[in-house]
C-alpha cells in the first residue's frame, strides 16, 4: 500500500469535511465581532462611592450597570440610577435620579447622560424635572436642551433648556416659557 496516497486521501477527506461542515451563523459572528454591543461587565444592585483626597464626593446606586468596551466605552444604567453628591462635611449638596442613564468615557472627559423622568434636587430644596440631562464632569456643569420645570419655595419656572453648575445651586434657564408664583400663605 502506498502511504503517501493514503495520507493524501485522509488529508483530502479531513479538508473536505471541514469545508463542507462549517456553518455561518451571522448572529453568532456579529456577536463575536462586535465588542461594543456585548457587555464586558454586568453588576447588579451596584453601590459605587467616589472618593477624592479621602473624602466622599459622590455615591451612585443602580439596580443594574452594564459596561461596554470599544472605541467609546460606556456604562449603561437601563433600570435607573440615583446619585448623591457630597460636600467636604459629608452633607448631600444635590441628588439626581433618572429611569435610565449612560456614562460616556471619552479620552479626555467623562459625560453622564440621564434620561426619562430626570429629577435633580439641590441643597436649598429646589427641584429640576426634565426628560434628559447631561453632566460634564470635566467642566463641572449640567445642561439640557429639553423642556425643564424648576420648583422653588416661591415659584415654578418653565423653559426649554438649562445650564447650571454641577450641584444645581447656580442655574440659568435658556428659554423661559412661564413662571407661576406660589402663595405659601394659602390655607389648605
Amino acid at each position: 500500500m502506498n502511504y503517501s496516497r493514503l495520507i493524501a486521501f485522509i488529508f483530502f477527506i479531513l479538508v473536505s469535511t471541514c469545508l463542507f461542515s462549517c456553518e455561518n451563523n451571522l448572529s453568532k459572528v456579529d456577536l463575536l465581532t462586535a465588542p461594543d454591543k456585548t457587555p464586558l461587565l454586568v453588576e447588579q444592585n451596584a453601590n459605587i462611592v467616589y472618593n477624592d483626597s479621602g473624602k466622599t464626593k459622590m455615591r451612585l446606586v443602580a439596580p443594574l450597570i452594564a459596561r461596554y468596551g470599544g472605541t467609546e466605552p460606556v456604562d449603561s444604567f437601563t433600570k435607573g440610577m440615583k446619585v448623591d453628591f457630597y460636600d467636604d462635611s459629608m452633607h448631600v449638596t444635590s441628588h439626581v435620579s433618572a429611569n435610565q442613564g449612560i456614562m460616556h468615557h471619552y479620552k479626555n472627559s467623562q459625560l453622564m447622560e440621564a434620561n426619562n423622568n430626570v429629577v435633580v434636587v439641590n441643597k436649598k430644596g429646589e427641584q429640576l424635572n426634565t426628560e434628559q440631562l447631561f453632566w460634564d464632569q470635566t467642566k463641572h456643569s449640567i445642561y439640557t436642551n429639553k423642556f425643564v420645570k424648576i420648583t422653588t419655595a416661591s415659584q415654578i419656572l418653565y423653559g426649554d433648556g438649562l445650564v447650571s453648575n454641577e450641584d444645581f445651586s447656580d442655574y440659568r434657564i435658556k428659554n423661559i416659557k412661564g413662571e407661576v408664583m406660589i402663595n405659601n400663605n394659602q390655607k389648605k
